[in-house]
């Protein structure tokens, strides 16, 4: 009977282990489907030949950029001669592709702009607002859920990157 109640106990603690923590943080498909992944297809033939990388410093970023409780990378990679950011979801894998090929808010398709970028724990931000002649307008406050990064140029202005509504967005930041 010992060695009965032994097995048992053993049996649930093992269980107990394999329990995975975490929330859920995949997005509905019609949201996912609205950024591009390193996976897709348009992306995956922009990423032959393998990134360069270190263009930058630091080199990456390391913060729970999706709020998932799980450490996620960005990193500044160069490919087909194009600058941007590689963030990849440490709980997922997932990778989503900034610039270096793909247009992304109001930065372009190539980063070479950039010139130095940091991560932002404030909880919130000022986005800078434009009217439609595209003249700056004013700003408003944009409220951050989780960790993001700030990229820009010290003559230029920038943007917060942050994840919001499943994707990543770009907030602009004084020019």
């Amino acid at each position: 009977m010992r060695n009965y109640s032994l097995f048992i106990v053993c049996a649930l603690l093992l269980s107990c282990g394999e329990q995975q923590q975490g929330n859920n943080t995949e997005a509905p498909a019609e949201i996912a489907e609205s950024q591009p992944t390193i996976t897709d297809s348009t992306v995956a033939e922009s990423i032959t030949p393998k990134p360069k990388q270190s263009w930058l410093t630091p080199d990456y970023l390391t913060a729970d950029f999706n709020g998932d409780g799980y450490s996620d990378t960005a990193t500044a990679v160069v490919i087909n001669n194009k600058k941007g950011i590689l963030v990849k979801h440490g709980n997922t894998g997932e990778e989503f592709l900034i610039g270096a090929g793909i247009n992304f808010g109001q930065g372009g398709d190539n980063f070479d702009w950039v010139n130095n970028w940091k991560l932002v724990t404030d909880k919130t931000t000022y986005e800078v607002t434009f009217d439609e002649d595209g003249e700056v307008e004013g700003s408003r406050e944009v409220r951050l859920r989780n960790p993001a990064f700030y990229i820009g140029s010290r003559e230029e202005g920038g943007a917060t990157i942050a994840w919001r509504a499943w994707k990543y967005t770009w907030i602009h930041q004084a020019d």
